[in-house]
């Protein structure tokens, strides 16, 4: 197990009884990043016989029988904050620009948008017509209900994604420059792919060029083909796709 300066965890070896987090039982050769942890930092890890544990920054610590928030860390975002941040998300008494995605606006706020996403940030300052008083940005080749997702993540720092939605948000999240939201996604189809979904999501991993997804739901049909080819998901996938699957069987 490694802890890096970022906080990010990578573990290796043995994995049985899961002690390892990395989804896998089996010995692992090489080090592995902790995807259960993406997004959170890491300041402590202690690995012993079959557990592992892993403190998170900020952390409490015990003084005269209370807790309290050790010194030097940040005091916990609160629930009260994170929905008076999702109020301000599209809400046009709080916002100076505006977005067309699906011919409907969409309202959000400069400042914002600019600290939390370089993409934005280089589009203000661009002195191009974006930049203008009153103009509504189109935003072509998304849907409305994903672009409301980016923007959550901006204004939150924390978004709930659907299967639905995480190819899609996948792409959006990499147009944008989010790689934390990215590798989300990536969690997201890692965790709810199954022999019911596999082929149509690997089907539209491959039509939206979107490799990581793509990888995913592969390595899943190649492991599990004897019973995803005789379900009627199979029927999605392309010829050429069904020949790169067979080419990677054992």
């Amino acid at each position: 197990m490694a802890l890096t300066s970022k906080g990010e965890v990578y573990t290796w070896g043995n994995g049985d009884h899961g002690k390892l987090g990395h989804g896998s039982g089996k010995k692992v050769s090489t080090p592995q990043l902790l995807e259960k942890l993406v997004g959170q930092k890491v300041v402590l890890v202690a690995s012993y016989n079959e557990h592992t544990a892993c403190l998170i920054e900020p952390f409490l610590v015990t003084q005269g029988g209370t807790n309290r928030i050790a010194p030097g860390t940040m005091v916990p975002i609160s629930a009260g904050f994170l929905h008076d941040m999702k109020e301000m998300i599209n809400n046009d008494e709080y916002s100076d620009v505006s977005f067309i995605v699906e011919g409907r606006p969409i309202y959000a706020l400069r400042a914002v948008l600019a600290k939390r996403c370089d993409h934005f940030a280089a589009m203000f300052r661009s002195g191009m017509r974006e930049c203008e008083e009153g103009v509504k940005i189109p935003i072509p080749n998304m849907s409305y209900a994903v672009f409301l997702l980016i923007l959550e993540y901006l204004y939150t720092d924390s978004v709930k994604i659907q299967l639905e939605h995480a190819v899609e948000l996948y792409i959006a999240s990499d147009l944008y420059q989010l790689a934390v939201l990215r590798d989300m996604c990536c969690m997201v189809v890692r965790r709810g792919v199954g022999s019911d979904n596999a082929a149509i999501l690997l089907q539209t991993a491959h039509e939206a060029h979107c490799q990581g997804m793509k990888d995913i739901a592969m390595e899943y049909i190649v492991s599990n083909f004897d019973v995803i080819s005789k379900s009627d998901g199979i029927k999605a996938v392309s010829h050429g796709l069904l020949l790169e699957i067979l080419s990677l069987r054992p």
